[in-house]
């Protein structure tokens, strides 16, 4: 930073003094009094170089500190801009790239779907025929009890029914002899048990 303050004094300078020597010679041509030209153009040089050196002194520091401030913001928001240039670049060649795999990706999302389907088709033919067989094996013993009380029923009404055909039969075929002697081996059966 003091190479760039010697510089820029050493410029000032330069810039006064080339002035002075160019507007010394028209100075002096134009009027014949060398002198008081002379000390009123000295009196304004110096008086300007005491004006520059005030302002430099003053001026310099708050210039120099908004510049670098000014510098460093310039310097962030370009950085930001790199980044968020590099970020929707970034963002762009993903959105591109799905682009270009969105027929692959529609593909593999519909060859999915059709599996899902294809599965829980499965799922529920096999549910479906787990509850047909047990409402089948449910309506089979149902039919088992069912014919098992039927035969029950038929046998006590056939006993029922030839109970009294042989009881009819008995009545009809059996006489009063045949009666006495049936009582008669009846009681000898009791007789022996005894």
């Amino acid at each position: 930073m003091k190479g760039r303050s010697s510089t820029l004094f050493f410029m000032l300078c330069l810039a006064v003094l080339s002035a002075l020597f160019f507007a010394f010679p028209a100075l002096a041509s134009e009027t014949g009094e060398h002198g008081s030209y002379w000390k009123d153009y000295a009196f304004q040089i110096v008086n300007f170089i005491i004006l520059m050196a005030i302002l430099i002194k003053f001026i310099r520091p708050p210039l120099k500190s908004y510049l670098e401030k000014r510098h460093n913001q310039v310097k962030e928001e370009l950085q930001k801009a790199r980044d968020l240039s590099e970020a929707a670049d970034k963002a762009y060649r993903e959105a591109q790239q799905r682009l270009e795999n969105i027929d692959a990706e529609i593909k593999a999302i519909r060859e999915k779907m059709l599996k899902d389907m294809e599965a829980e088709k499965q799922r529920l033919m096999e549910e479906a025929e787990k509850k047909a067989e047990l409402i089948k094996a449910q309506a089979y013993q149902g039919l088992k009890e069912e014919i098992a009380q039927i035969k029950k029923r038929l046998k006590e009404e056939i006993s029922l029914e030839a109970l009294s055909l042989a009881e009819g039969i008995v009545k009809k075929s059996i006489n009063k002899e045949d009666q006495k002697r049936l009582v008669d081996l009846y009681v000898r059966q009791l007789g022996r048990k005894n």
